[in-house]
This record gives structure tokens, sequence and C-alpha cells, in this order.
């Protein structure tokens, strides 16, 4: 049915070129744009997630920009470490020539001493935008907690997935490169960490002590004195020299005593039973053992060594005679006068734990000085004396040994920080006096009856006299199996070197120059290390920057050969549309030209 009012058909062609206009604006502003989510109105979830992750595709930028700096700061680190190891290797190859007698040390000493200041110079300069991991401002280098001391370097940006984000750093701990820092502890400034004598547990010289190094005896056994009784031969004063006097024995001259060895000393309050020891009788010297021995006469204490010798071993007797030079006026140089001295004590071999020398029933037709009838006795119980030194343990540094008393079982303790504050009740690991090492040493030995004491600077360690019987060389006490962690250290930096004036140095110049040198090559190493990292580092950046342009443009880039012809069959349904239109106006036009 046709109407003169309402137009059904060309409503409905209009509705349809409506449509369609739309669609051609919204393909054509695709096109055009090459966005196929541009705004939040053409898909809101697509649109913010395009959003972020183009706000973290910045982020990620700046981080790879950021690895560009630190890389830039590496390279400059490296390169200066590179050179300072090869003036050290020039350095370590002068000392070598110094031990050389024949040198003048004195122009090496000029050639190390440039060397030396060049590693100065090649630290200072070692700056990249005003950073420098060679020369450096840490308090405390060695105490310092890592974080304190260590580089932070920009490595990366990180999205949770909680939707929080945050940014990764690489840390470098400078305690790696710090050649030359400006309170000390450099790598090239010396090392501080060394305990020293341990508080006088361990013997120990400083570096300038010639060939020291940080060699040093890891025992460290006292014993008590053993048992001995000093003789004398008659001798005459000339001068600042003792000459002795000869003893000239005669067919018929003798000399006659018994000796006891190793017996107990009832003075020292041992419980019961003590031993007598062993006690040989008839020694006998006469001119017959003399002339075999020494000749005609005994013209020194060498000579009566050996005639007392001689006797002893015709006995089986388990002692030793020796000899010494003069105890009064000595000769301020050699040849030293003959020795007008001589001892005779026990070599303990007996078994018993006495260290006893008598001398009894002495008889005599010749005059022998003052060998005769006598007794002595050796010290009872071990003991050692050490001379303490303040020292600091760092908190790196652990310091091990092991104590022990006359053969039996040994202990093991270690010192660190926490040890010697949890015992003093400080926090800085300072051992200040010698009432400190006592209070350590106590609450570290477990053995019973061991007696720790302090008098000013000095302490004993001993066992109880009447726990231990043992006398004289038989005693022993120390601490053995001595290390401490960090060691070998250099104590001295570059700049302190001086074998003009330290030629006795060298080889202590030497090793801690090698030290140096080690240290040196150890944190080129980790700066090599490092630049691998933030080249990979970077080169995943740049991987994740075209990743995340990769999936912005699957989410919201449009396919433009899809598009395109989107577009192209728009803009002919436009044209059919528009000819449809037409049509269906036609015909009220041909409806009401009957009436005219």
């Amino acid at each position: 049915m046709s109407s003169i009012t309402t137009n059904v058909a060309s409503i409905a062609a209009l509705q349809t070129l409506r449509l369609l206009n739309s669609s051609l604006r919204t393909t054509e502003g695709v096109v055009s744009s090459g966005m196929r989510v541009e705004t939040a109105s053409d898909n809101a979830a697509y649109w913010s997630i395009a959003t972020t992750m183009r706000s973290d595709r910045a982020a990620v930028s700046a981080v790879r920009n950021a690895l560009d700096i630190g890389a830039s700061v590496v390279d400059m680190s490296y390169e200066a470490m590179d050179h300072v190891k090869d003036v050290l290797s020039e350095m370590r190859a002068k000392l070598v020539t110094a031990n050389d007698a024949s040198v003048d040390k004195s122009k090496i000493q000029e050639e190390i001493s440039q060397l030396a200041q060049s590693t100065v110079s090649i630290a200072a300069a070692a700056s990249f935008n005003g950073v420098n991991w060679l020369t450096t401002n840490i308090h405390d280098l060695y105490e310092a907690i890592p974080s304190d001391r260590s580089a932070k370097l920009t490595s990366s940006f990180v999205r949770g997935a909680d939707g929080t984000v945050s940014v990764g750093a690489t840390m470098f701990d400078l305690i790696n490169t710090s050649l030359f820092n400006s309170e000390g502890d450099g790598i090239l400034q010396g090392d501080p960490r060394s305990p020293g004598t341990i508080g006088g547990i361990r013997p120990y010289e400083n570096w300038l002590t010639p060939d020291i190094g940080n060699d040093y005896q890891p025992n460290y056994p006292i014993a008590g004195m053993p048992a001995t009784l000093l003789q004398y031969i008659p001798y005459t004063v000339v001068g600042d020299d003792d000459v002795p006097t000869p003893i000239v024995f005669s067919n018929t001259d003798t000399i006659t005593f018994d000796i006891t060895i190793d017996g107990d000393d009832p003075s020292q309050g041992l419980a019961g039973p003590l031993n007598p020891g062993i006690t040989t009788t008839g020694i006998t010297i006469d001119y017959a053992l003399v002339n075999s021995v020494a000749g005609a006469s005994i013209d020194n204490a060498t000579e009566m060594v050996a005639v007392l010798n001689a006797a002893f071993q015709a006995k089986g007797i388990d002692t030793l005679v020796s000899a010494s030079r003069p105890m009064i006026h000595p000769s301020g140089a050699p040849p030293y006068p003959d020795p007008a001295h001589y001892e005779i004590m026990t070599l303990e071999n007996s078994g018993l734990d006495g260290s006893q020398v008598q001398i009894s029933n002495f008889s005599s037709t010749i005059n022998v000085g003052s060998l005769g009838d006598a007794n002595s006795y050796g010290i009872l119980g071990s003991l050692i004396p050490l001379t303490f030194e303040p020292f600091k343990v760092f908190k790196d540094v652990v310091i091990d040994f092991t104590f022990g008393v006359s053969g039996e079982p040994t202990e093991t303790h270690a010192i660190d920080r926490n040890t010697v504050n949890a015992i003093l009740g400080t926090t800085d690991g300072w051992v200040n006096t010698a009432d400190d090492m006592v209070t350590i040493l106590e609450a570290l030995i477990t053995r019973p009856n061991t007696i720790i004491e302090a008098n000013g600077s000095s302490i004993l360690v001993r066992s109880d006299p009447l726990d231990d019987r043992l006398n004289g060389g038989k005693t022993d006490i120390g601490f053995t199996n001595m290390s401490v962690n960090v060691e070998p250290i250099p104590e001295m930096g570059v700049l302190d070197i001086d074998i003009e004036k330290y030629p006795g140095a060298v080889n202590s110049y030497l090793n801690s120059v090698d030290i140096m040198l080690a240290r040196v090559t150890s944190g080129t190493a980790a700066l090599g290390a490092l630049k691998k990292r933030i080249d990979l580092q970077a080169s995943h950046t740049e991987t994740m920057i075209d990743a995340i342009s990769s999936g912005v443009g699957r989410l919201v880039v449009a396919d433009m050969e899809e598009e395109s012809t989107r577009l192209g069959a728009l803009q002919t349904q436009q044209q059919l549309a528009l000819q449809s239109l037409s049509i269906v106006n036609s015909a009220p036009q041909a409806l009401l030209s009957l009436f005219g």
C-alpha cells in the first residue's frame, strides 16, 4: 500500500545509509590513524592495557639509558684497575731486583715512589660523570655494611602481578675496587684487620722486621725451666775477658761423686708418694779419662763438658752437660774468650715426673771450682708468659687456635666479633687491656686447674702446680695451630714502601705488593663480570622494549589490509544505499503526478 504521508521504504533506506556512514567514518578513522583502539571509547579494556604498557615501555627505556651510564662507569673503572695492575706488576719486579745486595736501593726507591704516585693519579682520574669507584669516601670501610659501601646501578623495571611497580638495582661492593679511601683501608693503603699478636698468644713482628712477611711460628709453647746445676771452673779476670785457669791432673788425681736425677721436690707440696729419683754412684774422673778426652789438663769449660759427658756416658746416665760463654765481663765482639761456665741438666727421659739434678758424696784431690755437692729442682707445672697488646677483631675476622698442656688432649677455640662482644659486653670488637684478654681466655679455655692472671700488660697462663706434677722440660703449655681467616694481608700501602730507609724489609714489601696485586686482579675480574652482566641486561632491556611495542600493537593497532578492504566495501555499500534512497523517493512523486 502506498501512502502520500509516510514513505516507509525511504525511511528504511535512510536508516541503512546512516549506519553505513557511521561505519564508514569509523573505518576511515582507523585507516587514517592506523589504530584500531585509539580512545577509551573504542575499547576501554584494551585502551587501558595499552596505555599502561606504553608507560612501562617509557620506564624500561629509561632503565636502558641508566644501564648505558652504568656501563660507562664500569668501563672507566675497569680500564683504570687494569692499568694499576700493570703498575703493581712493575713495582713487584723492582722489589725483586732490590733483593740483590749489589743494587743501589736509593735509585730503585725513586722508581718505586714514582710508580706508587702513578697509582694515585690513575685512581683519581677514573671518574665518569663525577662517579669514582677507585677513590672513595666511605666511613670505616671494612666495618661498613655492604649496602653502605656499595654502588647502586639501575638495572630493571618490574611490574608485579598485583600491579605494583619497582625498580631493580645491581649492587656492587666498592671494597673490591677502592684503591684509596679517604679514611684509609683501601686496597693500596694497607689492611687494618690483622689482630697482631692476638693479645700475646702468638709471636708476631710488624712489617718492618726484615724477612718476616706474614710468616710466624704457629706453635708457641714455653716449658717450665728444666732443673740445671750451674757450675764454674777456676778463672782469672783479665781486662774485659774471663780467662779460665787450667786444671792439671796428675796420675793420682781423681774426682768421684754420685748423681741423682728426676726426683720429686718435697718442698713443692705434692701429695705422696714422692719419687726419690734415679741415683748412680761412683762417677769417677781420673787422669786416664781426662787424658783421653782433653789431654793432660782441662783448659776451659768446653773441655770440662767433654770430660763430664764422657764420665756420664760411661755410666749410662741420662744427663747433658753444656758450656756457655762468660757471664761476667764478656768480650764486646768476637772472638769471644773460651767458655768459663758449664751446666749439668737432666734430659728427662727417665719417665719420672721430677726434674732434679743432685750431686752427692763429692770427693776430689784437685781444685775443680764449684763442682761439688749440690741439689736443684725444676719448676713445677707449665707456664707461658704473654705480653699483651690491644687489638680489634673486625666483623669478618675469625681467629682459630688450639690450647694444650703437657701432651694432654688439646681444645680448639675461635674468636670472632660476636665472641669478643658477648664475653666483654661490648659492641666494637676491641680487646683493650690485659684484663680483657684474661676474661676472654677464661671464658674459652675449659681445662680444669688452668690459671690465667694479668699483671699490667703481662699475662701468665699456667697449670696449677699442685695439679700438674710435671717438672722442668717435660712441662709444656701453649697456643698452637694459629690461623686468622683474612691473612695474609698487606699491612702497609704502596706509599709506605721505602727500601732505602728500611732495606731489610724488602721481602715484607714484596709480599704486601703481591697480595695487593692479587686483590686488584680480583677487583678487575669483578668489574669484568659486572660489565658482562650490564651488557646482558641492556640486551634484555632492548628485547623488552620491542616485546612491549609488539604487544601493544596486537591490542590496538589496525590491520591495514583488512581495514582497507572494509573501507572499500563500505564505500560501495554507501553508493548503493544512496541509489536505493533515490529510487524509493521517486515512487511518491509518480503517485502525486496522477493528481496533477
